[in-house]
Parts: C-alpha cells; sequence; structure tokens
C-alpha cells in the first residue's frame, strides 16, 4: 500500500519523516526474542517463548482512508493538508486496485516462565 500512494503522500506533505518504509514482517521475525526492546527481568524468568500471528484486514477506498484518519501519524496533520491526501488516497485505490487494500499486521506474543 505505501509504494502504490508513496507519491500522493509526497505531494500533499513533502518530507514528513514519518513516510518512510514500516518494518518488513521477515525483518522483525530475525530474532527469536520477538521484536522491541524488553527491560531484562534480571533472573526472574527463564528463556522466552515467541510466536508470531500474522493476519491482514481488508479495506475499500473510504475504509482504508478511515482507518488512516484514526492513526496518529495522520491526526497531527492539519485537517487542510490530512482530508486531500486521504481522499486522493481513497481514489487511488478505488481506480488502481479495484477498490481493494490490504493492511497487514503482525502480532508478537513473547511468553516467560517464572524462575524458581
Amino acid at each position: 500500500m505505501y509504494a502504490e500512494t508513496a507519491d500522493l503522500h509526497e505531494r500533499f506533505c513533502p518530507g514528513n519523516p514519518g513516510w518512510g518504509h514500516p518494518p518488513l514482517e521477515d525483518d522483525v521475525r530475525t530474532t527469536d526474542e520477538g521484536w522491541g526492546l524488553v527491560d531484562d527481568p534480571g533472573g526472574l524468568f527463564g528463556p522466552t517463548i515467541v510466536r508470531w500471528y500474522p493476519t491482514v484486514q481488508w479495506f475499500n477506498g473510504d475504509g482504508f482512508a478511515d482507518h488512516l484518519r484514526s492513526l496518529s501519524l495522520y491526526r497531527r496533520l492539519d485537517r487542510d493538508v490530512r482530508e486531500p491526501l486521504l481522499d486522493a488516497v481513497a481514489e487511488r485505490i478505488r481506480t488502481r486496485m479495484g477498490d481493494r487494500a490490504s493492511r497487514r499486521y503482525l502480532s508478537v506474543l513473547r511468553v516467560g516462565q517464572r524462575a524458581e
């Protein structure tokens, strides 16, 4: 989705550092310890068990734009920038993508057994 709308993002809000690519699933899965920093619990827990749960949510153009409106990256934009950008994103999904776009998620479950 990012590749399909990157030009729109740059047109309506050029140079926004938040427009970078989200992490790719393969990059996130490069560690057996899960994703993100975790405070060291000391000797309280043994090795962690990590499970990955990928999911895909599908949207039409208007639904995808509504979803983006709920994200802080877009909520921070001035309304005069945000609304034309999201209208253009919705139109791009309708016209180039058959009114169907996916949003991929990777949930990470990290469990550690308490040490004795």
